[in-house]
């Protein structure tokens, strides 16, 4: 089959502003895929000159949400034109543990025929039941992949690093569940067990010391070891009501323990569905050469203990060997370069042999639902008269370049991120679609 044409729909963040994962998701998709790609970061409504039956494939990428806040990302006019739309509905989508049951009408209302999802494969039938979406071929992928341009980069040697063990997080609500509320606790519960031990950490789970783009590149490749955990949630909230009622809660008792909380709320919804998976943080410790330090987990089948990471018990039982393995400087080095060879240079882990699935898969199901080729394509000069013959978005892209050139280039960045980091986390999500849109 000759290649389809593709609309890749998204909100691409700001380059240098946001985390890379994102980034390198959307251009992998862009880059490899043997479709002819044109993308379209947009927020809310489609440019009113673009006309979606001359694509044979539709693509709406997870930075797009379709469940939690969807009304920010997405209008309902849009919908109701994705729906009418003849070709293929792709859709990419993560943090798939709240307001599933929203997600499920999204789906049907516009007429989805191929999901890529995180969930694990033997899970995905209890997130995503046939049932329930009867045309919907489910697809399992990870939440990122090997940066291909990591693995180029030159490092220091783990001996010439000025960090033992370096991490980075936020503090996530409670209602996620036990394994959401690792991904925060391990860093104080690092630094107190370690706390005679003589290392260099540099630990922090607060909004204002995140780190994105280069930053944070450079930050993974000063550690000797990075800290982590499994990505995911360990609670799957269906119809947003178990989110609203701990929120709730929480608000009126704001000094109430995670435990207290998740045995009057949680217990009898954690660890239901399992979402655990191998976080993207993994896959560049490994390209960057900084050998891990994780707690017990599966991450996904990828990563073997002993040989690609040193197992941290979740009890701290094996604290001092950890820190025994943490001064071995000969043996994190042996760790780091095998983890580099097979697992950042396994053509398996890469970004281009997860957009070959994609093509395959889009490829199949575009031939076995016996869909026809649009009639008259784009171009690329096609398309971008298209898109000029919106006002909106054009008007849009000259504030943007303004935006950016006032702003992202300065030395105001550090500043405007420290502001963010004291936002609250529910308007942070709130806002972020907006200050994407506007900073592209």
């Amino acid at each position: 089959m000759n290649p389809l044409e593709l609309l890749l729909l998204c909100n691409r963040p700001v380059a240098k502003g946001d985390a890379a994962t994102v980034t390198d998701h959307l251009d992998a998709l862009r880059r490899g895929s043997g479709h002819a790609v044109h993308e379209l970061s947009f927020l809310r409504n489609l440019p009113a000159g673009l006309d979606l039956d001359r694509f044979d494939v539709i693509v709406i990428h997870y930075s797009l949400a379709l469940g939690y806040m969807r009304e920010h990302y997405l209008s309902d006019e849009t919908l109701d034109a994705l729906g009418r739309c003849r070709g293929l509905k792709v859709v990419f989508i993560q943090d798939e543990y709240r307001n599933v049951d929203q997600v499920h009408a999204v789906l049907e209302r516009i007429d989805a025929g191929l999901l890529f999802t995180c969930v694990p494969t033997e899970e995905i039938e209890r997130v995503y039941p046939s049932s329930r979406l009867p045309g919907v071929v489910r697809v399992n992928n990870l939440t990122g992949y090997v940066p291909e341009r990591l693995t180029r980069r030159a490092v220091p040697s783990v001996a010439d690093r000025v960090i033992d063990v370096g991490y980075r997080s936020r503090k996530p609500p409670f209602w996620l569940g036990r394994l959401a509320h690792e991904k925060w606790t391990i860093a104080e519960d690092f630094a107190r067990h370690t706390r005679d031990a003589g290392l260099r950490l540099d630990l922090s789970y607060r909004e204002s010391d995140r780190l994105y783009g280069e930053a944070w590149i450079e930050f993974v490749a000063r550690c000797r070891t990075m800290l982590g955990v499994e990505s995911g949630a360990s609670v799957f909230d269906f119809t947003g009501e178990l989110q609203t009622s701990v929120e709730a809660y929480c608000a009126a008792h704001p000094d109430e323990s995670f435990e207290a909380v998740h045995a009057r709320f949680l217990a009898d919804h954690d660890g239901r569905i399992r979402l655990n998976q191998i976080s993207p943080r993994c896959f560049e410790s490994a390209a960057l050469r900084t050998a891990m330090v994780l707690f017990r987990g599966d991450y996904s089948g990828v990563l073997t203990p002993g040989r690609h990471y040193i197992l941290l018990e979740k009890d701290f039982s094996n604290i001092d060997e950890v820190v025994a393995r943490l001064r071995d400087t000969a043996s994190l080095q042996h760790m780091a370069d095998a983890t580099f060879e097979e697992i950042a240079l396994n053509p398996r882990w890469s970004y281009q042999t997860f957009v070959d699935s994609v093509d395959r898969e889009i490829s199949n199901e575009f031939a076995r639902r016996g869909l026809r080729r649009g009639q008259k394509g784009y171009t690329p000069s096609s398309y971008r008269l298209a898109l000029a013959r919106s006002p909106a978005h054009l008007l849009h892209r000259l504030s943007a370049n303004l935006l950016q050139r006032l702003l992202l280039g300065t030395r105001l960045r550090s500043v405007i991120f420290r502001i963010w980091g004291g936002i609250p986390s529910d308007l942070r999500h709130a806002v972020r679609p907006f200050l994407r849109y506007l900073g592209r």
